[in-house]
């Protein structure tokens, strides 16, 4: 898969934040544990890239920026993405569930995200004269993506205080007013619609297959199954949130009502018929 497409998965959780923080009642926990699962092979992949690529370093005085080190670099900032907005979605879900399930994993797995990404600047640092253009490329990336981070995590802020999960905790404040806002009104509708825009941009900046494509690929059904399965539809695709929102709003209605009537009957029962009984 395209590394555009870790953004949108990360996308589609911070578009149905209310839902998947507030409303939905679990998280599926066979999708945690492959997530964790996935996580930390990549994580080992990674190590052994950075591994081989700093004792070559250490072996040359030629440090160019390769094309390969430049998307292995690249698949560790979109992955990044991903992991922080997972993290700030588990530790709204627990707060609201007031339970410790899901943020210990989704907390851990950025760590290990942190320990990677800090080899990794230590790596590209060391970059020579001739990585000039690709190293001012990558870094340009990289910062585009963390204000898209910033922006997703935002999206869980009227649910918890996610801002440790962002990178600059004062844009994660003024995205999540506006955030505030429109769960307020109900809007986050259009959240989806904002945030397509948004990642849309780094369609050819992310456009590439990251070297370890597998594990990306794992990485990202594991998220989407952070959805419970009835918010899909028959063709395997998200259903609007008004639509599951109405649909929520028409059962618990049945429900009050056969309480209404059920409270009433008790509350006047009928006369009892002695001629019948005669």
């Amino acid at each position: 898969m395209q590394l555009q497409e870790l953004l949108e998965v990360a996308g589609l959780l911070a578009s149905n934040a209310r839902w998947l923080a507030n409303e939905q009642p679990s998280l599926d926990e066979q999708s945690i544990v492959d997530y964790w699962v996935a996580s930390r092979c990549r994580f080992d992949r990674w190590g052994y890239d950075l591994r081989t690529y700093a004792k070559a370093a250490e072996k040359s005085d030629s440090r160019p920026l390769t094309p390969r080190l430049y998307r292995l670099a690249s698949e560790i900032e979109v992955s990044e993405v991903l992991a922080r907005t997972l993290a700030a979605l588990g530790y709204a879900h627990d707060t609201a569930a007031g339970r410790q399930d899901t943020a210990p994993i989704t907390t851990n797995i950025l760590a290990g995200h942190r320990d990677i990404t800090k080899r990794l600047n230590g790596l590209i640092a060391n970059r020579d004269d001739t990585a000039f253009r690709d190293v001012v490329r990558f870094r340009d990336l990289r910062s585009k993506l963390r204000s898209l981070t910033d922006e997703l995590v935002a999206c869980y802020l009227p649910f918890a205080q996610v801002a440790p999960f962002a990178h600059d905790p004062r844009q994660v404040v003024k995205h999540g007013q506006r955030a505030a806002s429109r769960v307020a009104r109900g809007g986050e509708s259009a959240d989806w619609s904002t945030l397509r825009g948004t990642i849309a941009t780094f369609r050819n900046l992310c456009n590439e297959y990251g070297p370890n494509n597998e594990e990306n690929h794992r990485v990202a059904a594991a998220a989407m199954g952070f959805f419970a399965p009835e918010l899909f539809d028959s063709y395997g695709l998200l259903r609007s949130t008004w639509l599951r929102r109405l649909e929520r709003v028409e059962g618990e209605t049945s429900v009050l009502l056969d309480e209404w009537m059920a409270t009433e009957v008790s509350a006047n029962p009928q006369p009892v018929n002695r001629i019948a009984e005669l």
